[in-house]
């Protein structure tokens, strides 16, 4: 009776074993699809960082003319002479809305920089947020061709534009102490 218990703990024990050699496979096929479904779902990143990141530093900031919040047309000559910080933004994204209390901030305390606020979204959602930030800068209506001719893929987005026009320093900006930032490396 030993003998067939000790060969009954042995078969059940080498079951055991094959069955989790079955497992392991198992989850190792799993995984495989798992790293191919992540691969998959990063595809769309890599595109968008392999996408232009805004115009190269030097060059002529593009001519433009867009209505602000009230309607009146603005263009980028009626800023000639004047260092302006020139924002891409939208009212949909989630690093923008932080931004917005911080855009006042920056437009009172930095001197010898006009803040110019380009918004990329619905008029209604744009109006709203103008009026609850009491936004006092100029605020623009965006539109996608403005946002090719400046080559922006994301937002928020910004530019430093000395007084020709030319783009001195680029990039993106979520916090105040990176506005500042632009600014300062922009103006070396």
């Amino acid at each position: 009776m030993t003998q067939s218990r000790t060969e009954n703990l042995l078969l059940m024990l080498m079951g055991v074993v094959i069955l989790l050699m079955i497992a392991n496979v198992g989850l190792f096929l799993r995984m495989n699809q798992l790293q191919q479904e992540v691969l998959a779902a990063l595809q769309p990143l890599q595109a968008m960082s392999s996408r232009p990141q805004g115009l190269e530093l030097g060059t002529r900031a593009p001519d433009f003319v867009l209505p602000d919040i009230e309607g009146h047309q603005v263009s980028i000559r009626d800023f000639a002479g004047q260092k302006v910080l020139l924002g891409f933004l939208s009212p949909r994204c989630p690093a923008c809305v932080e931004l917005f209390p911080v855009l006042g901030a920056f437009a009172t305390e930095q001197e010898g920089v006009r803040l110019v606020v380009v918004f990329l979204g619905p008029e209604e959602e744009v109006q709203r947020v103008v009026e609850e930030e009491e936004l006092v800068f100029p605020v623009l209506m965006g539109d996608e061709e403005m946002s090719k001719a400046y080559q922006v893929s994301g937002t928020p987005f910004f530019y430093l534009l000395d007084e020709r026009g030319f783009i001195a320093n680029k990039g993106g900006a979520n916090t105040l102490e990176h506005l500042e930032n632009l600014v300062e490396v922009g103006e070396r």
